[in-house]
């Protein structure tokens, strides 16, 4: 690999420490979340994780049909 990727990858995961440090930080400094906050967050992840992978098997079902590939006519050109 050339020295500039090493620098690039470098500097992202500083990026990302430094980030997950802040985020840490923050999160500690808070205060708790009840327990209904705990239950509906859960729900509403446990939701979009669900519509997610609903999307996406969509996604690849139209692209095996076809769905998605641009139209066609077999008729000839006009002139």
């Amino acid at each position: 690999m050339h020295t500039s990727h090493w620098l690039i990858g470098g500097a992202l995961v500083g990026l990302l420490a430094a980030t997950a440090g802040y985020g840490v930080s923050v999160w500690m400094a808070t205060p708790s979340i009840p327990a209904y906050g705990n239950v509906i967050i859960g729900v509403a992840a446990t939701l979009s994780l669900i519509a997610g992978c609903g999307l996406i098997a969509l996604m690849y079902h139209s692209s095996r049909k076809g769905y998605d590939e641009p139209p066609r006519s077999d008729r000839a050109q006009r002139k």
